[in-house]
């Protein structure tokens, strides 16, 4: 495994009660982002829907909670402590929080496609994820979970909700649509690196758009209608059409 050198003098940090803390912008921005997964997680749960297109929705929201939480404290805060190391939980959450939502999206059109087609969507899905744990291990650079980030949400994710909103006009796709609009505004941030000093750099700028493109996944999953056997509509989807 690659270990990469930091030099901590030159990271903005803060002293709390005696502790020090490196970027603490970009811990409170990580912490934003933490806040509203944990509002959508609890929140769909109250919904009580039980089919495994939701329930891994769900997980996302909780899986993507544990990983900007601990990305935030262990990965920017506390990384003179951990080095690189302390980050790799935080990513490894975030992928698995990026294939839970691929997963149920492979629900979403399953009943849309020929069942060869969602077999083949669902394997990938392993595969996938398997290939990038091992990469993002062995190289510890946060490129590779980008990489994996951009597939899953960006052409996975993105491209299956385009085809099932050209065949039903399904109203969670919208919302996705915008929460990937809102996820690529963040990523360009991170790309280029713009910011406004250390105290509001690329990470926390990048960090807003993300927990708005975190806000939207979280419509989508409200309004996400189930197209198999027995049709799941949600009753959010019903009264907005009553």
């Amino acid at each position: 495994m690659n270990e990469v050198a930091i030099d901590f003098s030159k990271v903005h940090q803060i002293q709390i009660f005696g502790i020090t803390v490196m970027e603490p912008s970009t811990v409170l921005s990580s912490l934003l982002m933490t806040a509203v997964c944990i509002y959508a997680f609890f929140h769909l749960n109250k919904l009580g829907r039980a089919h495994r297109m939701y329930k891994q929705i769900q997980y996302f929201f909780l899986f993507m909670a544990i990983a900007t939480a601990i990305g935030g404290v262990l990965g920017h805060g506390f990384l003179y402590l951990t080095g690189m190391r302390g980050k790799i939980p935080g990513w490894f959450a975030s992928m698995i929080a990026v294939a839970l939502f691929e997963r149920a999206a492979i629900w979403h059109i399953k009943p849309l496609l020929h069942r060869r087609g969602g077999l083949i969507l669902g394997w990938l899905n392993y595969a996938e994820l398997t290939i990038f744990f091992v990469l993002t291990f062995i190289t510890l650079n946060f490129v590779i979970v980008e990489i994996h980030a951009f597939y899953g949400l960006f052409l996975m994710l993105f491209l299956i909700e385009i085809y099932v909103y050209k065949k039903r006009k399904d109203p969670g796709s919208v919302n996705i649509f915008i929460a990937t609009l809102m996820g690529a505004l963040a990523a360009g941030c991170h790309a280029l690196k713009f910011s406004f000093g250390p105290w509001f750099n690329y990470n926390d700028i990048s960090h807003i758009p993300m927990a708005l493109s975190i806000w939207f996944y979280y419509q989508g999953a409200r309004h996400m209608i189930y197209y198999g056997e027995e049709m799941i509509i949600p009753e959010e989807v019903i009264e907005s059409e009553s």
